[in-house]
């Protein structure tokens, strides 16, 4: 970064959660265009994991995926969460890969 953005002033400070949010989110589309680009799709995205490097509220984190699904079934992916929507699967068959399992917390 090679200067603060204008975002940053303390006259924005009541929009900082707001801030945050959609700069994790951007973060979240980063990582699941790594995720899809370099894995094979019986491999899934751990919502865990980001949630613990990025966020550090798995609420925040819930919601922001559940922004981003609709915007990756709109390019043709398919998208399920499992393993108690700690994981993200993103798949373009027509069944979701073997170990994506049914927890009903969906």
């Amino acid at each position: 970064m090679k200067f603060f953005p204008k975002s940053l002033s303390v006259k924005n400070k009541k929009s900082f959660e707001q801030l945050k949010f959609n700069r994790c989110k951007c973060y979240l589309r980063r990582a699941l265009f790594e995720h899809i680009i370099s894995f094979d799709e019986k491999n899934y995205f751990s919502l865990d994991a980001f949630n613990e490097n990025k966020v550090g509220n798995m609420k925040e984190t819930q919601k922001m995926i559940d922004e981003i699904i609709p915007e990756l079934t709109e390019l043709g992916w398919k998208c399920k969460k499992s393993y108690g929507n700690t994981g993200l699967f993103i798949y373009s068959s027509d069944d979701p890969p073997k170990n994506c399992y049914e927890d009903g917390l969906d």
